[in-house]
């Protein structure tokens, strides 16, 4: 679920075990991809070929670029790379170490860290950069930075990882090469789910009060509940614009993320930057936010940016919907990620998986940093086009494995 942590960070470090981790992903996939928190019944491995080939020549440093569509996801790529062979650590969020430190235990074992995404973080920065240029692991990190609910579409990647990249190709200099390889997760229906979700959409429209029709689509038909939830979380707050447009769900959903964004900047001081869109500006805010609550020495402003915080979360929220993700293709799976983002976002908490899936994992084939390093331009230039090239890879593969996708999940709802 889209939260924010704001208690005092602490670095959680990599403490690698290769026997532990061997056993835990064997656990992970034998007993935990399979069960009924993830229901992923199968995983199938894509144009694993090249990423083999890359890990075997001496010099080569690989860093990992997954989509972050669904929770399964850490767990996905853990199986994909005990199926492949390939040894990586990965960089994760400190809210999930913060969550369970049994969990964290386990997964500084397997070679996660962790990273602050609202500070500046330089112990991750220098750790990610450091495992790279090491060349004994390669890294993994999800460049999306958040779980979106979307198996067929990226959402734009944060330019962090071609930071990193670059770093550590001018560290490693002519010594190596750092292969950043974007891979396409898709997770999708085996089964006919209609009735579970028909279900799950019921009782979310029972807990909003609003009727929905049996004769009605089913994009109709959440169309409604999403108006509700707007209108229980929205208006009781004063956070839609006046004369609101509820036919016009999408418009209404950007035009009230700029109300709260621009009140929120007016209470914090921020001004915004003409370049930014309502993304960066609320990445701006929550810098200015987790600084106020983080700090002990301001305990005194904590209770007023704890209401600034409840805000973000809210417009964070209404920006992680893609307008017409579901209305232009309402597939199985997309209806099946548009209702398990809604119950999330109704009930502020994660719910295990309903239906089972299959896990299809893609690999890209690696982009080589130093090619792009060496053909000049602005640094910050080559970064942008670095992210880009990430971003345009990984939806490649989406769109690719969505090609040949014969299951249940593929199917209009």
């Amino acid at each position: 679920v889209l939260q924010f942590t704001d208690s005092p960070y602490r670095y959680f470090p990599p403490k690698p075990n290769r026997l532990l981790a061997w056993f835990g992903a064997w656990c992970n996939g034998r007993y935990h991809l399979p069960g009924s928190l993830h229901c992923i019944s199968s995983l199938k491995l894509e144009n694993v070929g090249p990423v083999k080939a890359a890990c075997r020549k001496h010099g080569h440093r690989i860093l990992f670029l997954p989509n972050h569509s669904t929770h399964s996801d850490p767990q996905i790529m853990f199986e994909a790379f005990r199926q492949a062979g390939v040894w990586s650590f990965f960089m994760a969020a400190y809210e999930v170490f913060e969550r369970d430190y049994k969990i964290a235990w386990v997964m500084q074992r397997m070679g996660a860290f962790s990273v602050d995404r609202d500070g500046s973080d330089r112990q991750s920065m220098k750790e990610a950069v450091r495992t790279i240029t090491g060349g004994k692991n390669a890294l993994t990190i999800f460049p999306e930075g958040n779980v979106y609910f979307m198996n067929d579409r990226v959402t734009p990647f944060l330019d962090g990882p071609a930071y990193i990249a670059m770093k550590a190709q001018q560290e490693i200099k002519e010594e190596g090469r750092i292969l950043a390889v974007p891979v396409s997760i898709k997770a999708t229906h085996v089964t006919d789910a209609r009735p579970q979700l028909n279900q799950l959409l019921a009782e979310m429209a029972s807990a909003l009060d609003v009727e929905i029709s049996d004769e009605a689509d089913i994009v109709t038909n959440l169309h409604r509940v999403g108006i509700a939830m707007v209108q229980r979380n929205l208006k009781m707050r004063g956070f839609l614009p006046p004369n609101p447009d509820f036919g016009d769900l999408p418009g209404l959903l950007k035009a009230s993320a700029q109300l709260i964004l621009e009140r929120l900047e007016q209470k914090i001081e921020i001004e915004p930057k003409t370049k930014d869109d309502l993304m960066d500006r609320l990445r701006n805010i929550r810098r200015e936010i987790h600084k106020v609550r983080a700090d002990p020495e301001r305990e005194i402003d904590h209770a007023v940016a704890a209401t600034w915080a409840d805000e973000a979360i809210i417009a964070f929220r209404i920006l992680s919907y893609a307008g017409n993700y579901l209305s232009e293709k309402p597939t199985l799976d997309r209806v099946g990620e548009t209702i398990e983002k809604m119950r999330e976002d109704l009930y502020s908490r994660s719910f295990p998986a309903y239906a089972n899936r299959e896990a299809v994992v893609r690999f890209g084939e690696p982009i080589d940093v130093s090619e792009k390093l060496a053909a000049g331009g602005k640094r910050r230039q080559v970064m942008a086009e670095l992210t880009d090239e990430f971003e345009q890879g990984v939806q490649a593969g989406l769109d690719e494995i969505n090609a040949h996708n014969t299951h249940p999940g593929a199917e209009l709802f």
